[in-house]
């Protein structure tokens, strides 16, 4: 058995021997990884070398060194001088690296003891589908449940008032306008949004084309319900995604939610927020919907981009193990079935949560927020909370805010609280309903759009 007395000693990069023959190749990914990594934590280990200087092993970390302007490393040598023994080590020191596997139990408790303090996962040299991969969250999309809270009663007391901003653990929603910058500017407090997934009204009345001669009907959106012309819907368009842009950080991804009919207003009007268009997606359902020549059986999901940064991308055309297309087939919601009319009776346009999910996944970071300008009845709070990312929203009407807050609580167990005073959702509703008894309140408003 040999034992050496391993001495570090500080060399100029300048006196180092790459060598010629070097068998590894490194790629631009790992090379920005391993970048991030020295710029932030400086050398962590010191560079192998032979009795000459020449290095052994740490080639990359010496040519990184070198570029961020450091003059010296820290290096020891080799045991040997044997020209072949230090060829064999070189080789071995890079090989056996590759035989080792990851426990996934151990990964999966140090990543969330990572994100439980908010620590940049960069750092770890783990992409995010890796992560989002070993957290369990890209089981198959048909694994996450589509959770089916009470329906908004439309004579219902309203507990949510028009401005009130609700905490839901690391989410935000807030009663208001979307397009309002100041209301903006009051849910978000200075944060910033990796993406947008939103379903905006489209213009069309939801008696007869969306709610029909079922079980199930619902009231006609606040704005865009088919009273808008078209100059009207693409101002109405133009407005909400200007005030959105304003808490978007620079390379964000938008989802945008429309109808057929309605996309040269949507077209029209992302132009001019500025906006770049990266792809049209198209929600392929199962079953078709309602319709007279030809019924429609998808939906259309417009992808465009803020900005001039590079935009996140966890998928790569498959090369990081997801593999996604700009067709996404989830099952429609006039599949016949219970957990199908729950869901209807939410809202008039509800969409699945697997869809939304897997939108996330796409083009955000865990821990990173979602804005959603037009929540609904809340699918992208609860897509949010599925892969580990934090959602707000604001929703128009009163009554679909109460019935978010209280699907969230339902799949969360968690306690809403009013910000800025710190009420609880459940200390307002008492006090709501005694006003009501007492006041004869009556109903509140329509909703305005929504996923």
């Amino acid at each position: 058995m040999t034992t050496n007395e391993l001495e570090i000693k500080y060399r100029k990069i300048l006196d180092l021997k790459p060598y010629a023959n070097s068998p590894r190749i490194h790629n631009r990914a790992k090379r920005q990884k391993l970048d991030k990594l020295l710029r932030r934590f400086g050398q962590i280990a010191p560079i192998i070398t032979d009795g000459e200087g020449g290095i052994v092993d740490g080639h990359l970390v010496v040519e990184l060194l070198k570029e961020i302007g450091h003059e010296k490393v820290a290096t020891v040598e080799v045991c040997t001088n044997d020209p072949a023994e230090i060829r064999a080590i070189r080789l071995a020191l890079n090989r056996v690296a590759q035989d080792a596997k990851w426990d996934n139990a151990r990964l999966m408790t140090e990543f969330q003891e990572l994100l439980d303090i908010g620590f940049d996962m960069s750092f770890t040299g783990f992409d995010q589908v890796e992560i989002d991969m070993t957290l369990s969250m890209e089981e198959p999309t048909s694994a996450i449940t589509e959770d089916a809270p009470p329906a908004v009663d439309p004579d219902a007391v309203a507990v949510t008032r028009p401005g009130d901003l609700w905490v839901l653990g690391g989410n935000r929603v807030l009663c208001g306008d979307a397009r309002d910058p100041a209301a903006m500017a009051h849910l978000f407090d200075g944060q910033t949004a990796q993406m947008v997934m939103c379903d905006p009204p489209y213009n069309v009345p939801i008696v007869g084309n969306v709610s029909g001669l079922g079980a199930n009907h619902h009231r006609e959106f606040a704005m865009a319900s088919g009273e808008m012309t078209s100059i009207q819907f693409t101002d109405f368009l133009a407005d909400f995604l200007t005030t959105a842009c304003t808490v978007l950080a620079d390379g964000a991804i938008l989802f945008i939610c429309m109808d057929w009919k309605h996309l040269p207003e949507l077209f029209t009007a992302t132009g001019r927020a500025g906006l770049t268009p990266m792809n049209l997606c198209v929600w392929a359902k199962t079953n078709a919907g309602m319709g007279t020549f030809y019924r429609s059986q998808h939906e259309m999901v417009l992808a465009a981009k803020h900005g001039t940064a590079p935009h996140i991308n966890n998928f790569e055309l498959g090369k990081k193990g997801r593999s996604r297309s700009n067709l996404w087939t989830y099952r429609g919601m006039n599949v016949p079935g219970q957990e199908r009319d729950d869901l209807l009776k939410l809202h008039p346009t509800v969409k699945p949560v697997a869809l939304v999910a897997d939108a996330i996944k796409d083009v955000s970071h865990r821990g990173s927020i979602v804005l959603d300008s037009f929540l609904g009845s809340g699918t992208t709070l609860i897509a949010a909370e599925t892969t580990g990312r934090r959602c707000y929203g604001i929703e128009y009407d009163p009554l679909y805010v109460d019935l978010i807050v209280r699907r969230w609580m339902d799949h969360t167990g968690g306690t809403a609280m009013l910000s800025g005073t710190g009420e609880t959702f459940e200390h307002r509703e008492e006090i709501a309903h005694r006003n009501a008894e007492a006041t004869d309140q009556s109903p509140a408003g329509n909703t305005n759009g929504g996923i």
